[in-house]
């Protein structure tokens, strides 16, 4: 593995990033879109955004899913917008992750092998995202955190900090080997949020469902944007919407590309 490269903190104010726009595979029990490069799509000019290197939907069919397999070096975030999704891994975890929860896991530098799978008779609708670790060495770790409907209106709520953070851990954010901070909410047509940017931090907002304004665009359903060189991030929602808001160091240490 190569030493840890820099992410570069100089990115365009704005990388905005439409739903039809993104890379797409359907492999029959599960359609996959896809932000960035990943597997078999390819495109240079969508390689990563600071530490964020991966940002697939999936829509996995009943009782269908992803065999085990393996990783490595890598953090996996999944969120669940709807249905549920089985994981098992080599480490002896099982679980159901359902809707308004995010799995964390930290591959590690010795790799893990698990599987997603879709047990029940109702489609499946995640998102999975991937964070490149700091440094390398790495250990496997395994978290999950959920928040209510409830608990998650009208805020984005944090599930995941940086492992130097003294909020990260049992009883708070999950705790993630880079320098990312990741939220969830629920909003609704009128809601009004501010999250503030500390400086050379960028933000990557997805709306999962819905609608909102946000740095002089309206993005809906399955669309993202890149936002950098702002001190605040001022959303405007025009529609019942669920969307997820990653606050990232956009100058950290990155181990792979």
């Amino acid at each position: 593995m190569a030493s840890p490269t820099r992410s570069p903190s100089d990115s365009p104010p704005l990388r905005l990033r439409r739903s039809d726009e993104r890379g797409f595979t359907d492999m029959g029990w599960t359609d996959n879109w896809m932000t960035f490069s990943f597997a078999d799509y390819h495109d240079p000019d969508w390689m990563h955004f600071g530490p964020l290197r991966v940002m697939v939907e999936n829509h996995i069919q009943p009782h269908e899913g992803f065999s085990a397999h393996p990783h490595r070096d890598a953090e996996i975030l999944t969120y669940v917008s709807s249905g549920t999704l089985t994981h098992g891994d080599d480490q002896g975890h099982e679980a159901g992750i359902s809707a308004g929860e995010m799995q964390l896991i930290s591959a590690g530098s010795e790799g893990m092998v698990h599987s997603e799978e879709n047990h029940h008779d109702v489609v499946e609708h995640n998102y999975q995202m991937w964070l490149i670790p700091d440094r390398a060495g790495t250990d496997f770790a395994y978290h999950e955190r959920g928040f209510s409907p409830d608990e998650r209106q009208g805020q984005f709520r944090c599930y995941v900090a940086p492992y130097t953070s003294e909020t990260a851990g049992p009883d708070g954010p999950m705790p993630v080997n880079t320098d990312a901070y990741v939220y969830a909410g629920l909003f609704e047509a009128g809601d009004r949020v501010e999250h503030a940017l500390a400086r050379n931090r960028g933000a990557w907002v997805q709306v999962v469902e819905g609608e909102v304004e946000v740095a002089g665009v309206t993005l809906q359903s399955g669309d993202g944007a890149g936002i950098a060189d702002t001190d605040a991030l001022h959303f405007a929602f025009g529609a019942e919407t669920e969307a997820l808001l990653f606050d990232l160091g956009m100058d950290v240490p990155l181990l792979w590309t």
